[in-house]
């Protein structure tokens, strides 16, 4: 343990203490009171790690019993509450006070919330964890403030110096604990990588060698710590043993992985070979850790063509670049979700964002299309296997199961600047099991629902096309054909498609395809026949097999309210007015609401008077009721078409990345 921090009192002066990376340890006073049962070290760990915030019932329930709880899950759970209190002293059982009351405010305690419970610290540096990510942030902001490298190496060596071993080592680990123990060693290895890359830079290889050798045994696949390792080695006089540290990494990377070491990794053993003394500069050295680390080879680079007729958008490219290729400190791998309703264009914004971000992640660029998996065609663990294979690893060596295909695959990124772009994610449970495993790395994630469990990056939602976007979108897509028209005509067919990407091509798409018709002629028929418009297919969707494929995944209760919704021709509903006519016990009127809003199929807007009323879109209406009527949406089961020929039946799914929706 580190040195007593004076930080929390159970009562009069005691002190707690709280380690995790390594064993753990709870002090009181210098007096060791750990738990020893299993249950009640997992219940305290994970309360720990969300300290000052709740932990529910169903969370805790997970971490202990994964998807088996018993049937005295509850009452179990409240034991251990119990046990712990009394062994920690967590509750106010002293001074006349009794036990369970709220203790007083600077007492660390266990505090039952509605839904579960919350470990109050009001000095959250007792514990280990949050110590070291103090003092990794703060040397951090050494580098960045010219505080010089000296300073920023002593803090970092500091924040090092908390571990005793990996983290949460003897602690049972579920789910949730499993993915912080992961966080917490992925940080442990970019601060270490940081911390000898300014020692090496100071000429400190003889200080440093120990630990790198250390580093190097537990991580033999780290190519950074290999490189430095060689790098200190060729420097201390002693080039055989930087030769013989590559073939160890290279014999675990082709016999773990199936890859080669990278090619800065080969240039360096190529400079060791012929004894170049200096093997790098200073300057090379600052620009490359400024840069963020090491440069791989090619990798794989699978985005799709840019959208050549994109419009609009300014604005929410720059808040998702500022976020993803700004230059920043932070060890942490970072994600963007994009959500919007269906036809709005975000996998088309994915797209033209990761082109303009390419070259911010040089080790590659994956695109993984998750519309076969979110409608059954597919299996994930397929998806991701074929995202390794892409990756250089091939598929005998890969490991069958989901869990381990996710644990490789952010090995492989682990060390990488990747950009991965997730197109039409069901669930945040998706996006989870293809998230990279570096700090280096950044995922942009196109959602047709606002995943709340994913609480990590960024959320943009994107907006219908103003009505000079929706134009200029039509000119661009029709060419030439749109200067012969009718200006009138024009801003008709545009205002009929509601500023959506996807109707206003397919749109375009048809006239140009129909040289004999004008846009005044389609105008009428779309006019005369809604469903037209909703069919009009853009390459292989149509607004009719988006909506259709939101629509399919809804539960039961949320179908019923949204035929509520569609009843009447009436603009805009009030939650009082839904409560009156939803039937009793279908559930809460206005969580069945909050829930169509999410997955875009309602709009919530706010009156002058803060009233909320709730409304469905016209071309969303119009689909959703040509689907409760079992309207030709059913002739593609899977939500995608098959062309503009579609047969009743077929059952054929078109399996193809496609960037307009």
């Amino acid at each position: 343990m580190a040195a007593p921090h004076t930080g929390g009192s159970l009562r009069g002066n005691a002190v707690i203490e709280i380690g995790l990376l390594g064993s753990m340890r709870i002090r009181r006073n210098g007096e060791d009171v750990t738990p020893s049962a299993p249950k009640l070290r997992q219940v305290l760990a994970l309360l720990v790690l969300n300290a000052n915030s709740l932990v529910s019932v169903d969370q805790l329930c997970e971490e202990l019993w994964e998807d088996h709880p018993p049937l005295s899950a509850l009452t179990t759970l409240q034991t251990y509450i119990y046990q712990l209190r009394r062994r920690l002293l967590l509750a106010t059982g002293q001074h006349g006070a009794a036990f369970g009351s709220r203790p007083p405010h600077g007492c660390p305690a266990i505090l039952t919330r509605v839904g579960g419970y919350e470990l109050r610290l009001d000095d959250k540096q007792s514990v280990d964890a949050y110590r070291f990510d103090q003092l990794t942030e703060q040397g951090m902001a050494q580098l960045r403030t010219g505080a010089g490298e000296e300073e920023a190496a002593l803090t970092l060596k500091a924040a090092l110096s908390l571990w005793h071993g990996g983290a949460l080592v003897d602690v049972s680990t579920g789910r949730r604990l499993s993915a912080w123990s992961t966080q917490l060693e992925e940080r442990r290895k970019s601060v270490q990588e940081q911390r000898f890359s300014l020692e090496l830079e100071l000429g400190r290889h003889h200080a440093v060698l120990d630990e790198l050798s250390e580093a190097f045994r537990a991580h033999p696949t780290h190519e950074a710590f290999a490189g430095q390792l060689m790098r200190a080695l060729h420097r201390c006089g002693r080039r055989p043993d930087a030769l013989n540290t590559f073939r160890t990494l290279r014999s675990h990377l082709v016999e773990e992985l199936g890859l080669e070491p990278s090619a800065q990794l080969q240039r360096l053993h190529q400079e060791v070979l012929a004894d170049r003394g200096h093997l790098r500069g200073p300057a090379q050295a600052k620009t490359e850790s400024a840069s963020g680390g090491r440069r791989l080879g090619p990798g794989p680079a699978q985005l799709p063509a840019d959208t050549g007729d994109f419009v609009g958008r300014e604005r929410e490219l720059d808040q998702l670049e500022t976020f993803l290729g700004a230059d920043r400190p932070s060890t942490g791998m970072r994600v963007v979700e994009v959500h919007g309703p269906p036809g709005v264009g975000k996998s088309a914004f994915a797209v033209r964002a990761a082109h303009r971000l390419r070259p911010r992640f040089p080790d590659g660029q994956l695109f993984i299309d998750l519309s076969a998996v979110g409608e059954g065609a597919q299996q994930l663990a397929d998806v991701l296997s074929a995202c390794l294979t892409a990756c250089g690893i091939q598929r005998e060596k890969q490991p069958s199961g989901l869990d381990e295909l996710s644990r490789l695959f952010r090995t492989w990124t682990a060390d990488r600047r990747v950009l991965v772009v997730v197109d039409d994610a069901l669930t945040a449970s998706q996006i989870r099991a293809v998230l990279p495993g570096g700090s280096g790395c950044a995922v942009i994630a196109t959602n047709r629902y606002r995943a709340h469990s994913l609480s990590t990056g960024r959320k943009i939602v994107l907006p219908a096309l103003s009505p000079e976007e929706s134009l200029q979108l039509y000119d661009r897509v029709a060419g030439e054909r749109s200067r012969q028209e009718d200006p009138t005509a024009v801003q008709e067919l545009t205002g009929l498609c509601e500023g959506l990407p996807l109707a206003i091509r397919a749109v375009a798409g048809r006239l140009t395809a129909r040289p004999g018709w004008s846009a005044a002629r389609l105008a009428l028929r779309l006019r005369g026949n809604p469903r037209m418009l909703l069919e009009l297919p853009d390459g292989t969707q149509s607004l009719m097999t988006t909506v259709a494929a939101s629509h399919r995944h809804l539960p039961a209760p949320s179908r019923e309210l949204l035929r509520l919704l569609l009843q009447r021709e009436r603009p805009r509903w009030s939650l009082d007015e839904v409560v009156t006519r939803l039937r009793p016990g279908i559930g809460d009127a206005e969580t069945l609401l909050e829930y169509l809003v999410d997955v875009h199929l309602v709009q919530e807007l706010l009156t002058p008077d803060a009233r909320l009323l709730y409304s469905v879109p016209r071309l969303t209406r119009q689909a959703l009721i040509l689907l409760s009527r079992d309207a030709p949406a059913g002739d593609v089961p899977n939500g995608r078409m098959v062309g503009a020929g579609a047969v009743r039946g077929t059952g054929v799914t078109l399996m193809k990345a496609d960037v307009r929706r």
